[in-house]
């Protein structure tokens, strides 16, 4: 089974992210700060990380620096408010394959997490396929 580390702090937003995902068929598992989630997604592997940018303790961009930092390659979708173009820039520079802004409907979420779980699937064309770099 797919395998997701949510790490979102606003525990409705934790709710609604792993409703939706686990109704999809992924399994979820969640952190809910910045330490935490930079911890698990290093010690455990996972398929996704979706990762909230404002988190206590330790910020989102902060901690995906820290994961490409140590060799970590999963796919890192952003989750922000935050909407400006230089904030999306500066995500974007710091690791993360995609953001994605909130608030987000249940089907633009589980497109945004189908893409990139299905491009780590190899196909008969290809060994790998890559998942291209997107902002919604």
């Amino acid at each position: 089974m797919t395998q997701i580390l949510l790490i979102e702090d606003d525990a409705a937003n934790v709710e609604f992210f792993t409703d939706v995902l686990e109704g999809a068929g992924y399994a979820v598992m969640v952190e809910r700060d910045g330490l935490s989630g930079r911890d698990r997604a290093l010690l455990t592997p996972v398929d996704l990380i979706i990762l909230d940018i404002q988190l206590p303790r330790l910020r989102g961009d902060d901690v995906c620096r820290a994961l490409r930092a140590h060799g970590i390659v999963t796919p890192i979708i952003a989750l922000s408010a935050d909407a400006l173009p230089h904030q999306i820039e500066a995500g974007m520079t710091a690791g993360f394959d995609r953001y994605l802004t909130k608030p987000i409907t249940p089907s633009a979420l589980r497109d945004a997490v189908a893409g990139f779980i299905s491009a780590s699937v190899p196909n008969d064309d290809e060994d790998l396929a890559t998942p291209s770099l997107g902002i919604a």
